[in-house]
């Protein structure tokens, strides 16, 4: 089963310069560095102890919604064996271009396959997403079919954006626009330059009621604020709530 359709796959093969984390430090767009800033380091930090509650000196990791790819070389230094998966092709022709050797890159149709014919069942230790949730419409179809290839203990980690930072960045009309409720949204669009992107919002009581049905236990609920380094260095003009709601389950 397909997570997307063509259509939302082509406006992420648009944007997948503005997501690009390999260019120069000061060519990477802001929405992009908030990732390399504020969230991969929770998401590492979050691997080592997965990695020590494992006791093993490699960890399974897949990272749905890789984009280009960067965040899949850091986790590969750490000695761990690495999978990416994104909907976008031009994305993952780009993470093909910079990766390391060993990483498994799959383009979304090639992932689905693999999922459909079982191969990866029970495969990884720890399924990563940052920002990817939140573009999916039938989220529960999705990780139903992620949690079927979380090996027992795997974890879930990821990254959606937070209500209060959506609520905010309409009241100051930065990215978002077009919700259903400027007080409670639930769906509207994000709007990177004119390249409109279907958004849905869901808060952790959501994700808390399905992943204590799916048999998983919540181990994370943490909203990193930004730090003064990225506020300073990449001019940020956008909502001062944390941009992120980190959540991780482990699958009983």
């Amino acid at each position: 089963m397909k997570a997307s359709t063509d259509t939302i796959t082509n406006v992420w093969d648009f944007l997948a310069d503005r997501f690009n984390t390999h260019k120069n430090g000061n060519e990477i767009h802001p929405d992009a560095a908030v990732n390399i800033f504020i969230g991969w380091p929770i998401f590492l930090d979050q691997m080592e102890i997965q990695r020590k509650y494992l006791g093993t000196k490699s960890l399974e990791i897949l990272d749905f919604g890789c984009g280009t790819g960067k965040f899949l070389k850091e986790l590969s230094k750490k000695g761990n064996n690495v999978t990416g998966m994104d909907k976008s092709n031009k994305m993952v022709e780009l993470s093909k271009k910079n990766a390391s050797n060993g990483i498994k890159l799959y383009k979304e149709e090639e992932f689905y396959e693999l999922v459909d014919r079982g191969e990866l069942q029970n495969k990884f230790d720890v399924i990563t997403s940052m920002h990817v949730f939140e573009w999916i419409e039938d989220i529960n179809s999705t990780l139903n079919q992620l949690s079927s290839i979380l090996k027992k203990n795997g974890i879930f980690l990821f990254a959606v954006f937070p209500k209060k930072h959506i609520i905010d960045s309409l009241r100051i009309q930065d990215l978002f626009e077009d919700f259903d409720s400027a007080e409670n949204p639930s769906v509207g669009y994000a709007n990177f330059d004119g390249i409109k992107v279907q958004t849905f919002i869901r808060d952790a009581e959501f994700f808390d009621e399905f992943f204590r049905n799916s048999n998983f236990d919540k181990v994370l609920e943490f909203y990193p604020p930004y730090s003064q380094y990225f506020l300073k260095h990449y001019k940020w003009t956008g909502s001062l709530y944390p941009e992120m709601m980190i959540l991780a389950y482990r699958k009983l």
